[in-house]
């Protein structure tokens, strides 16, 4: 590792000033949109400001960009998402926990917009959208989200799980069981009744069948254990 890739320790930089840190803060996030706006939340938070406005602008920003993402903008993007994540189950969920589990929801829009702009595969960010499942599962609990309305929406994630960005969400709800029992058992309800609609195919399990299908066994696999 060259000098110029060295990293900085914050013992270092706290030597520099706070004054001089501000600066050179404003500095970078007039050329760097991530840090800008990871910043702006944080400049919100520190005023006593209603930070969910916040982080749904956050939320907005990221989701209206276009540009090509290379290998390191991926890393920089889960980045910002990761911080995004923590915000809302730190600052959000403390200052409003009846907004958190819907912010939370939003950020699972991101995986498209991330997703169809690289090429590059992603695990960094398919890890972070694993951990922004329990922590919806964690929220909407600490929320007193009624379980049937929280079911539906998962049902309706798995089916357009298109990036993976929900492939650990049963096993978060089946996590949750000993404390949210109510929540596994109106999702086995929810699945159990879209099987048993009419398929109107032909075929002995159409595509979302085959979703609900597998969402029961993983539900029952993961309880089980």
């Amino acid at each position: 590792m060259s000098k110029e890739e060295s990293p900085i320790e914050a013992e270092a930089l706290a030597a520099v000033g706070t004054e001089r840190l501000a600066t050179l803060l404003a500095e970078v996030a007039m050329t760097n949109p991530g840090v800008r706006r990871r910043l702006q939340f944080e400049v919100s938070s520190q005023r006593g400001e209603d930070v969910a406005p916040s982080v749904d602008q956050w939320i907005c920003e990221i989701g209206e960009q276009t540009s090509f993402l290379d290998a390191q903008e991926v890393d920089e993007t889960a980045e910002e998402l990761d911080a995004m994540r923590v915000a809302i189950v730190s600052d959000i969920s403390g200052a409003a926990p009846n907004l958190a589990p819907e912010l939370m929801w939003r950020l699972f829009t991101l995986a498209g917009t991330i997703f169809e702009r690289t090429t590059e595969e992603g695990c960094e960010l398919s890890c972070i959208f694993d951990k922004a499942c329990f922590d919806l599962v964690d929220l909407s609990v600490k929320a007193d989200v009624e379980p049937a309305i929280f079911a539906e929406r998962v049902v309706a994630a798995i089916v357009t799980n298109n990036y993976g960005e929900y492939r650990a969400l049963i096993r978060a709800i089946a996590s949750a069981q000993p404390r949210a029992p109510a929540y596994g058992s109106e999702l086995k309800n929810s699945l159990q009744r879209s099987l048993d609609k009419p398929s109107g195919s032909v075929n002995s399990l159409d595509s979302k069948r085959r979703v609900f299908h597998q969402a029961l066994l993983e539900l029952g696999s993961f309880c089980a254990t």
